[in-house]
């Protein structure tokens, strides 16, 4: 009798029109078949025990399965309303790239990018080393400074993923590779490529940061504490964040004999006011690096504390060169940001502290504070779950026809760095830095900046003069594109 059970089950899944029309065509060889209950016309089966074919009519080795009803119009009605069990999935372009989801949308797939075309212009750059008194002049001119592929998405609904590889500079690197699981909306656990849980300006997205580069804390906070494989914890909510992760080395990193080093990374942030266009930020974090046996950092790094006037420019106005002895890096910084409509405010403090083997202990510091102003009037995006600032979005894009011009934003840096202490005398400086600022749409966006480093002291380089390296200019241009 499982034999069957087959044909049986294909003809019932058919629905109720074919055994309409298998009554219609042989309702004259049969009329015995058909029977009216309660007005509808119903519809004798039998299968053939050893060919297992299914007739509407009686006959030798025929064994009647029973009499069907058709399915009435409110049945229809009651199947359409049940939810869908396709497995049908949809793709579409929008402002994020290429997106690909399942029907339920458990699944997902990302394709998109960035793209930072950069020009740079240097002033007052013709100096010298002060080691040997060889020319020092900086590389002005352009570069496809950051030229990423970014495959990202999610899959059984909890776990997500991003691979993302880099192409600017004439060279290939992989940025962020991890996967992620959110246990829970309120914790976040991340395996992979990284970045380390330190500071508001490096965990904020060279897509978002309001300058063509970062700021003079970055000589305190990269590369040591930037991307590396390690695992890292999050939990957050709406107005707060803190996360924290151990780390190895990147992911990119060559090996160079000898164990890798590694570190640690913790950050908090909490927004007692988050509004739109209101905002005041608290953040700390804490971040330790420890060096191989070969006195490297991560990626085989030496370990040095400098700041490059650009990213091609190959000019270093402060520069600790190699230190010796060096053992780990502590990295200690405080966050405070504001915002009240189309005005904003970021400032944060770092501090270095070194550890040496054979030598004294080395501090050096840095800070910064940025204004922000919209022109145009839009408020900056701020999320509460990361504690950081996002792009800004045009209220209305980029669009002649429509006399619409996008978003413009006027912003203002301030920073000093200080690479002074004890044997180790790596300069100091102050800098402050004017972009203007113009959002097309939420996609694109052109940079025009110009920064000045002044008050420089005790650096590696010095003018033809014998003077300190001061007032060197820089002029710089970023068409940007990212999904």
């Amino acid at each position: 009798m499982k034999r069957l059970l087959l044909p049986v089950s294909i003809l019932l899944a058919s629905g109720a029109h074919l055994a309409h029309a298998d009554l219609s065509a042989n309702g004259n060889a049969n009329a015995s078949a058909q029977n009216t209950q309660q007005g509808q016309p119903t519809l004798n089966l039998y299968v053939d025990r050893k060919t297992n074919q299914v007739f509407t009519e009686p006959g030798t080795n025929r064994v009647k399965l029973g009499t069907f009803e058709p399915v009435t119009e409110e049945v229809k009605r009651s199947s359409k309303a049940q939810p869908s069990t396709s497995t049908a999935s949809k793709a579409e372009v929008t402002n994020k790239g290429l997106v690909v989801s399942s029907e339920n949308g458990d699944f997902t797939m990302n394709i998109g990018g960035r793209i930072h075309a950069d020009s740079t212009t240097h002033i007052n750059d013709d100096l010298l080393k002060r080691s040997n008194g060889n020319p020092a002049e900086a590389v002005s001119g352009t570069e496809l400074r950051r030229a990423r592929l970014a495959l990202r998405g999610k899959f059984n609904r909890d776990f997500s993923y991003n691979i993302e590889a880099d192409w600017g500079g004439n060279s290939v690197s992989l940025k962020d590779v991890l996967v992620a699981y959110d246990a829970t909306p309120n914790l976040e656990i991340t395996v992979g490529n990284q970045k380390h849980s330190v500071s508001m300006e490096v965990e904020e997205s060279s897509n978002d940061i309001m300058f063509n580069e970062r700021s003079l804390l970055s000589a305190l906070t990269l590369p040591h504490f930037d991307r590396a494989m390690g695992i890292n914890v999050k939990t957050m909510g709406q107005d707060w964040s803190l996360k924290g992760g151990v780390y190895g080395d990147a992911v990119s990193a060559s090996g160079n004999g000898a164990d890798e080093g590694g570190g640690f990374g913790a950050r908090g942030t909490f927004a007692p006011i988050n509004a739109p266009g209101q905002l005041l930020h608290l953040g700390a974090s804490f971040g330790l690096r420890k060096a191989n046996d070969n006195n490297s950092l991560s990626n085989g790094k030496t370990p040095r504390l400098r700041y490059e006037t650009s990213n091609m420019s190959d000019l270093y106005l402060s520069d600790t060169g190699s230190i010796p002895g060096f053992e780990e890096i502590q990295l200690t910084g405080l966050e405070l940001a504001a915002m009240h409509g189309r005005f904003s405010a970021q400032a944060e403090l770092g501090q270095a502290d070194i550890q040496r083997d054979g030598g004294s202990d080395l501090r050096f510091n840095a800070h910064y504070l940025q204004l922000g102003w919209t022109l145009t009037g839009e408020a900056r995006n701020y999320k509460g779950s990361e504690g950081e600032f996002k792009m800004l979005k045009p209220r209305n894009n980029f669009d002649p026809s429509q006399n619409h011009w996008g978003a413009w934003e006027l912003a203002l840096r301030l920073d000093e760095l200080d690479l002074k202490d004890d044997d180790i005398q790596g300069g100091g400086q102050q800098r402050v830095s004017l972009n203007l600022n113009w959002y097309l749409n939420p996609n694109l966006r052109i940079l025009f900046g110009y920064s000045r480093a002044y008050d420089v002291e005790s650096g590696p380089l010095i003018q033809n003069n014998g003077s300190e390296a001061d007032n060197v200019d820089v002029v710089a241009f970023r068409a940007q594109m990212a999904l």
